[in-house]
């Protein structure tokens, strides 16, 4: 074992402290060149809770007497954050910039999303910074109804929530071409609107990694948005039967 061994001093000091990318960076400098580290990365960076933000993506508050976790949930969520890092290192098709990511799929699709640490989900690029407010306000049960401006921005950023961007231009009316290497699909177009992809594991890094594996597999993931779109399109039809002249304009219930 090399005790001389020090991540600190692989630290790029360059990339923006409390961002998913400044937190990974940690990891990997604690991992990748490190003697006594194997093939699977296993360290946790050292004496940096007070910088980086996982494994709980944000600061506990002083008040905040116990941790949410058990110290083994803790410990495993750690080597998820670990093996995600790992993973986006040993990744040439993905890049990411302080919370954005952008993912180069197998047929030459370009998709992008931020990550939010803070509430473990992700939503369209650049936008993170945009819907903050409003999310933390959601979280700790804000809902303003009587403010229809402030109402709005709560719903704009509740509606971003688990959606990507796929690189691909609308026609003009909103829709978007599905790409031509899908070619078992009922449907020719989505709406670009509409372009979730929801989580399926008990950890925020394994939802990344998921997502992200989608996204480079550049097949599947079309099937899904292809599938959400038929739920779309048949639950206008139904409304459209159950209200033919239009909802009743009350934007409270909207």
């Amino acid at each position: 074992m090399n005790e001389d061994f020090d991540g600190w001093e692989n630290i790029d000091w360059g990339i923006e402290i409390g961002t998913l990318e400044f937190d990974l960076m940690a990891i990997k400098s604690h991992n990748k060149a490190n003697p006594n580290v194997g093939k699977r990365w296993t360290e946790w960076p050292k004496e940096m809770s007070g910088i980086i933000l996982l494994p709980l993506g944000y600061k506990q508050s002083i008040w905040d007497k116990e941790s949410p976790l058990t110290e083994k949930e803790e410990s495993d969520l750690r080597q998820n954050w670990i093996d995600f890092a790992q993973f986006i290192d040993e990744n040439d098709s993905i890049s990411l910039k302080e919370n954005t990511f952008t993912v180069e799929g197998r047929y030459g699709s370009k998709f992008s999303f931020d990550a939010s640490m803070e509430f473990s989900i992700w939503l369209p690029p650049k936008t993170l910074e945009r819907y903050g407010d409003s999310l933390r306000a959601i979280r700790n049960g804000a809902r303003r109804k009587s403010n229809l401006g402030i109402h709005m921005e709560y719903l704009e950023a509740s509606q971003a929530t688990w959606k990507i961007d796929t690189g691909i231009l609308d026609d003009g009316l909103g829709f978007c071409d599905f790409p031509t290497h899908v070619s078992n699909l009922e449907l020719k177009q989505y709406e670009g609107w509409s372009t979730f992809v929801y989580p399926s594991n008990l950890t925020f890094p394994e939802n990344l990694t998921e997502l992200i594996e989608l996204q480079i597999g550049d097949f599947h993931i079309w099937e899904i948005l292809h599938e959400q779109e038929v739920k779309r399109r048949k639950a206008n039809e139904e409304w459209n039967k159950k209200w033919p002249n239009g909802r009743p304009d009350d934007w409270m219930y909207l």
